[in-house]
């Protein structure tokens, strides 16, 4: 298996799309957390010119979840019930504030384009790499609350008469429950649409059984987003800068292990002022060259090391994320192309959307 011609480096920094809503701008970053590493990581430098990749992923959303890495959920706040007249305000029934499970699924299908050139001049000794990715996406989620509806205290046991407390109480259940479904149906449906664009420029070198590359991505807000309704498709109204770097060991022919450090700048979101924190994340790879291509094992870690600013629905929300998977690389003669698949588990996570993610890529040399 040769994978000469191959070059992976920021072709393959593929946004990703989930199912659900809100808090970390969407419960989700700009990066893909279906991990970028595969068997790629075995591919040497010694060519350049222009790349093509195409890349599908399908993404099974489990739950959303919260602080507590459990299934998100929100408070309604306590109130009074105001009755019609002429009843005085002072026997206005009163509710106390109640938790609500938010019980969310959904699926995403999402295809990116990515072109990059190569350049054949060095410069530190390192070729330079520039890319641009666009994605198209499918997103649709499902979100159900899940609450029984307060029970109404009133100021005066003795009035009014017990028939007319239960018909109260009633109509209150009734008008509390279509008021969480409106809420959830605003952020249930499906939509398809291009998401957010990058670009990126890398610079990468190879020194005996290491490679190096150091580079950064702009992604820009040109996705379909609403900040009033869901889902999207786009992260939001704000840019983002992604600084990278990637190191590479090849002890032997057979063997490569690599690393990589990510992080994550937002501006703030200008539809509705909120500032997703910024994140760091972390992800490993180790495969093995068997007869027809690389197998091997990977892992991503993302988190957020700054506090939403202007989250009103949840606080600072910290992001935080890690999955476990495996790849297959292999080569295709008769496209000439190299081909990838893989899988990942998000085995943890808080204030994100937990999800399974199967991802198919493929890149060309022209």
């Amino acid at each position: 298996m040769h994978l000469r011609r191959l070059r992976v480096t920021t072709l393959l920094l593929l946004s990703s799309c989930a199912a659900a809503a809100l808090a970390a701008e969407d419960f989700r970053v700009r990066y893909n957390v279906a991990g970028t590493l595969g068997g790629e990581i075995f591919a040497t430098q010694d060519t350049s010119g222009w790349i093509g990749a195409v890349a599908y992923t399908y993404i099974d959303g489990r739950k959303l979840t919260g602080a507590d890495g459990r299934e998100l959920s929100i408070t309604t706040p306590a109130g009074t019930l105001a009755l019609p007249a002429p009843t005085p305000a002072a026997l206005y029934p009163a509710y106390d504030a109640k938790p609500v499970a938010l019980q969310t699924s959904g699926h995403a299908s999402v295809a990116v384009l990515a072109l990059g050139y190569i350049t054949e001049e060095l410069y530190g000794g390192g070729q330079i790499i520039f890319g641009a990715l666009l994605p198209i996406a499918q997103n649709a989620s499902n979100v159900m609350a899940i609450a029984a509806s307060p029970t109404l205290r009133w100021a005066q046991p003795a009035q009014p008469d017990d028939t007319t407390k239960t018909l109260v109480q009633s109509g209150f259940d009734a008008g509390y429950q279509d008021g969480l479904s409106a809420q959830t149906a605003a952020e249930s449906g499906q939509t398809t649409g291009i998401g957010d664009i990058e670009l990126a420029a890398a610079w990468m070198i190879r020194h005996g059984p290491w490679k190096f590359r150091a580079g950064a991505a702009l992604v820009l807000p040109t996705g379909s987003y609403s900040a009033t309704s869901r889902p999207n498709i786009g992260f939001g109204n704000f840019h983002t800068l992604r600084p990278e770097l990637q190191a590479t060991y090849l002890p032997s022919a057979k063997i490569a292990l690599s690393g990589k450090l990510i992080i994550g700048f937002n501006t703030r979101n200008k539809d509705k002022q909120l500032k997703s924190g910024d994140w760091f994340g972390l992800e490993a790879a180790a495969a093995y060259m068997t007869p027809i291509g690389p197998v091997g094992l990977h892992g991503v870690h993302v988190r957020q090391y700054q506090d939403d600013e202007n989250n009103l629905s949840f606080g600072s929300s910290r992001l935080e994320l890690t999955g476990l998977g495996v790849f297959f690389t292999t080569k295709m003669p008769v496209m000439d192309a190299i081909v990838t698949l893989q899988y990942m588990v998000t085995t943890s996570s808080r204030n994100a959307r937990h999800s399974n993610f199967s991802q198919l890529r493929i890149i060309k040399q022209f």
